[in-house]
């Protein structure tokens, strides 16, 4: 059965008002998420954070060593302690270049997950509404110990599952448009999705985004030294991800465009978890893809 993302997606491929990135479009953004990558870099060695490649940039790292040839994201992970150290650090640091959007008490977060965005462009999907950060980005995302006792992590991954699910359906319902809409339309399973979320996020909404956020990223946060790790707001969610603490450390390397990378310790577990049979390249219909309504590297100019 396929993801909701994929059904999304293969309905905003048979649409019109959208696009992908042309070759040359797509080059530039690549040098661009490079240039992000590299500040980062910077930042994690002043400071003694540890980074790792996680998804689609892992898999990227191993199979292609470099970006995916069809895709256009790059995505990091990070423990919860260094993830936490870079919040902190990174406003200060380069804070003239880059905007940073994550869970917080003060202002509503775009994601669940920390972003790192470059100021002065725009990179806007097709489901972001206006009052959206959008520009170009990195994702960072933190690694979670869980509890060793398996009763108490599967109670917790119970839990976590339920308030992503309803965070996530306050921020569709909360930012629900026209354009989202008419997309879910296309398909029966994107329709019930759509339909879905909008009544739970109407349920949930009096709680607030802000709050909501806030409490899933207190609840799922942990730094202790455990025996497995997950990525709660990973592809695959807080189970999916549930690996052994070795998997992930100490980091292995690798080379991403030329540049050495920090890998799960485990990279094959790790990407087999994720992907299966991760070396097959998948025909040219099941890729993964993004689509746009605005795209630009420079909005001053």
């Amino acid at each position: 059965m396929k993801r909701t993302t994929d059904c999304l997606n293969d309905d905003v491929k048979r649409s019109d008002g959208f696009y992908e990135l042309s070759d040359d479009e797509r080059y530039k953004l690549k040098q661009c998420l490079m240039e992000i990558y590299q500040d980062i870099t910077f930042i994690c060695k002043k400071y003694n954070l540890t980074f790792m490649l996680g998804g689609g940039s892992a898999l990227g790292a191993v199979r292609h060593k470099g970006f995916i040839p069809w895709d256009d994201d790059l995505d990091l992970m990070m423990s919860r302690e260094d993830y936490n150290k870079l919040i902190k650090v990174f406003p200060k640091e380069v804070g003239d270049k880059y905007i940073i959007s994550y869970p917080n008490r003060n202002c509503n977060s775009m994601t669940l997950f920390l972003k790192i965005i470059k100021r002065n462009t725009l990179m806007k999907y097709w489901d972001d509404t206006d009052d959206y950060i959008s520009g170009i980005y990195i994702d960072v995302f933190p690694m979670e110990g869980v509890p060793n006792d398996p009763i108490l992590r599967c109670l917790k991954g119970i839990f976590v599952f339920v308030m992503r699910k309803i965070s996530t359906s306050v921020k569709i319902y909360r930012r629900k448009n026209d354009s989202l809409k008419r997309k879910m339309n296309l398909n029966s399973i994107s329709c019930l999705y759509y339909k879905l979320s909008i009544t739970i996020g109407a349920i949930f909404s009096f709680v607030g985004e802000k709050r909501l956020d806030y409490f899933f990223d207190r609840f799922v946060s942990s730094d202790k030294n455990t025996k497995y790790m997950t990525i709660p707001t990973g592809r695959k969610s807080y189970f999916g991800e549930l690996l052994p603490y070795s998997v992930f450390f100490p980091v292995s390397k690798g080379i991403f465009e030329g540049v050495e990378v920090n890998l799960p310790n485990q990279v094959d577990i790790y990407l087999t978890n994720l992907y299966g049979d991760y070396m097959k390249i998948p025909p040219a219909e099941k890729r993964e893809r993004h689509y746009f309504t605005d795209f630009s590297l420079d909005v001053t100019k």
